[in-house]
């Protein structure tokens, strides 16, 4: 949404230059300066008006007017961004004999960018790092052009440094808010980062015991929530105020009755429940993995005696790359079931999440002992979804590692709340399996399946759908059976993998009209609002794209639109170049461990090598410029094949050499990529103002769209997908630039 909507104002800026006419283009030197100054000022003005707007995306489905609102927030976002891209048009309106190099400054500009607001968010808190964008475009602005309007841009950022004009909200669906309205709660703690805002929250009414026995009937420790990005992500408990004999109740508990675990690797340990599960399990060592950096000081401060025990190694990193690169195996690996359940209001299916797919799974099955077992816990919904994803996905992890270990080596186990499945690729034993039935009978917790079952048996907590013990029998028959039960079943439930990693993502976008013409209480609970709001976005996008930059420029005569193959060659790379960014960025998150990291290599290798790309392109003859279009469908055809593999043979490798790979296999394909728009307009339009504008438009109309379409390729075909289409794109615009001009 935030790249679709920085387009829209890009686009915009193409509108607004083809609608002032040849005589105002022909002052693009008195109107740089105040453009520039205004593209400051409005990186101020645009964060404090859209927080003025009372937008609810969850009502999208049935109140018409959060479809006004969401439109004036894309306005507001994207005011900034056609002020901007108003400059660089003005600029290369002043520079007609070399755009390549002006269209490559501003390229090379957004690479250092998007590092400098990395580096912001290590810096500052969220709130004030908003103001650092609005202090670089200001600083353009007075070396730009050094008058009044500049001096007073400058005068307005500054008061917003000191004193920022907006106050970042949590939406009340996420967990921070929620648990901050119990009595005499208080924040306790708040640190940030570019991983995540971290608080945490003490209040003596909470509690978080995921899927506790409702047979337990000891003491509750103390816990202290805490939060990322206002997501409740786990609990730091306080043994001095309250006992730990609780977590021998808790269904994540269930891979102790196998005997003593000595060496237990936590994944995505939060808060650390599961850590301290394991330290009160008497484990000899225990490695603690968490993304946050900010997250592991804050939890081991707040429960020292706990997270600080000796035996307690915590990694602050990515869980898959400390998985391909440790060398120790583990009698114990656990995934606890994450954020709490129902928060965000199901934007989670937009999620890529690594920790889940198949071939994750398959690398946690390879760090195991000989008597090792998998434990992954997920939250029970009803009907169930990512409980029987989990099921389907740890039998093919199974069958990967040790095929026959998929008939005596999984286990299901249910609480009221969560599902815990159990793989052991050395397969259950007999005694292991009495010793389950044992404890799971204890503690009322039932078991849909284990070794030996010859049919579901009645439980303690029932459900009105056996879909667990059905979807462990057909993963247990093969994966034929496996995929035609995932094919029937109502939701999307076939196992996430690296090139589609949503593993939060379970209504099918085709289903999308059904359960809204359901009544709202039917489908309500299942939905999922992530894909909504992504189709809201791009029926949003799609409209607000043709009528601020096509549809002013059709109802006026002579706009510029001299030949359909500006439009065409324009609007086929701005869809390309987002295909591929996306596609791109999603799967550079796994090798760096993080979007955020991605997203900021990423941008700032591609913008960075882009702009490189198009100041080299003033160079290349315009009957040349085919064969880059040419060459990159090519370089991205190989790219659908060979990245994501090139991903899993280098995600072993320290972060630096992650980094520089990252940026080597991204320079070669942005380099050509920022040539294709400065080549065009030689080609295309020569020095004909307005077919300029009309190729600004068109190729911002069509990234406008791109951003979200690309979005729901990526949910439903995978990245590889978008890099087919992306290659597609760029052979699209080679073509036309290879047909001979005829004159117009």
């Amino acid at each position: 949404m935030a790249i679709g909507v920085a387009m829209l104002g890009f686009g915009a800026s193409g509108t607004a230059l083809a609608l002032l006419g040849a005589e105002a283009r022909a002052r693009a030197g008195r109107r740089f300066p105040l453009v520039a100054a205004l593209a400051a000022a409005a990186l101020v003005a645009s964060p404090a008006l859209a927080h003025l707007v009372p937008l609810d995306p969850t009502q999208l489905a049935w109140d018409g007017r959060q479809w006004a609102r969401l439109g004036l927030v894309y306005l507001c976002f994207a005011l900034p961004f056609a002020l901007a891209a108003l400059g660089i048009l003005l600029a290369l309106m002043l520079e007609p004999e070399r755009p390549g190099l002006v269209y490559g400054a501003s390229f090379v500009g957004g690479g250092m960018g998007a590092s400098a607001a990395l580096a912001a968010l290590w810096l500052l808190p969220p709130g004030r790092a908003l103001a650092i964008p609005a202090l670089l475009g200001a600083l353009g602005a007075v070396a730009a052009a050094p008058d009044a309007w500049a001096a007073v841009a400058l005068g307005i950022v500054g008061l917003a440094l000191a004193r920022p004009p907006w106050r970042l909200t949590v939406t009340p669906y996420k967990g921070l808010p929620q648990v901050e309205a119990y009595p005499d709660a208080r924040r306790v703690g708040e640190r940030s980062s570019p991983v995540g805002w971290v608080v945490a929250v003490g209040a003596p009414a909470f509690r978080y015991a995921p899927g506790l026995s409702l047979d337990y009937r000891g003491a509750f420790p103390q816990q202290t929530a805490l939060f990322v990005d206002g997501e409740l992500a786990g609990a730091a408990p306080d043994p001095a105020r309250g006992g730990l004999e609780m977590l021998e109740w808790l269904p994540t508990a269930l891979p102790y009755a196998l005997g003593d675990r000595e060496r237990v690797l936590v994944l995505g340990a939060g808060g650390g429940l599961e850590v301290a599960s394991a330290v009160a399990h008497r484990a000899h060592r225990v490695t603690a993995v968490e993304l946050s950096p900010e997250l592991v000081r804050l939890a081991r401060e707040l429960s020292p005696g706990v997270l600080g025990d000796a035996r307690v190694v915590w990694i602050a990193g990515d869980a898959r790359g400390f998985v391909a690169r440790t060398h120790d195996t583990f009698d114990l690996i656990t995934l606890a079931p994450g954020a709490a359940f129902g928060t965000a209001a199901g934007m989670h299916a937009l999620s890529e999440d690594f920790l889940h797919t198949v071939e994750a799974y398959e690398a946690y099955l390879g760090r195991l002992s000989p008597r090792g077992v998998l434990a992954v816990t997920r939250w029970l919904v009803v009907p169930p979804r990512a409980s029987v994803r989990a099921v389907l996905s740890a039998a093919a992890a199974l069958r990967r590692v040790r095929p026959e270990a998929v008939r005596d080596g999984l286990v299901v186990a249910r609480s009221w709340g969560t599902v815990t499945v159990l793989a052991k690729p050395a397969g259950f034993h007999v005694a292991e399996v009495r010793a389950l039935r044992a404890w799971a009978s204890i503690r009322g917790v039932d078991l849909d399946w284990y070794p030996g079952l010859a049919r579901p048996e009645p439980g303690f907590h029932r459900l009105d759908d056996s879909a667990l013990s059905r979807a462990t029998a057909a993963a247990l028959a093969g994966p034929e059976a496996a995929a035609r039960f995932a094919a029937a079943f109502p939701f999307a439930v076939a196992p996430a993998t690296d090139a589609r990693p949503y593993p939060h993502h379970f209504v099918r976008l085709g289903s999308l009209a059904g359960w809204l013409r359901e009544s709202r209480g039917t489908w309500l609970p299942f939905a999922e609002w992530g894909p909504i709001a992504l189709v809201a976005t791009l029926v949003q996008s799609g409209l607000l794209a043709g009528l601020l930059l096509l549809a002013p420029i059709a109802a006026r005569r002579g706009a510029g639109l001299h030949s359909a193959r500006v439009v065409a060659y324009f609007g086929a790379i701005g869809f390309a170049y987002l295909a591929a960014e996306l596609a791109t960025i999603q799967q550079l998150g796994l090798l760096l461990g993080h979007p955020v990291y991605a997203v900021a290599v990423a941008l700032a290798a591609f913008l960075a090598c882009s702009g490189a790309g198009s100041m080299w392109s003033d160079r290349l003859t315009a009957a040349r410029g085919w064969t880059v279009g040419a060459g990159l469908a090519g370089l991205l055809a190989a790219a659908a094949v060979g990245l994501l593999p090139l991903v899993h043979v280098l995600e072993a490798a320290p972060l630096i050499w992650r980094g520089a790979a990252a940026v080597l296999a991204i320079g070669p394909l942005a380099f050509g990529m920022g040539a294709m728009f400065p080549v065009g307009l030689r080609t295309l339009a020569a020095d004909d103002a307005g077919r300029i504008a009309w190729a600004w438009a068109a190729n911002g109309v069509a990234s406008v769209v791109a951003a979200p379409l690309a979005a729901l390729v990526a949910l439903e075909a995978g990245s590889p997908a978008l890099l087919v289409l992306g290659g597609l794109g760029y052979g699209a615009a080679a073509t036309l630039a290879h047909v001979p001009t005829r004159a117009s």
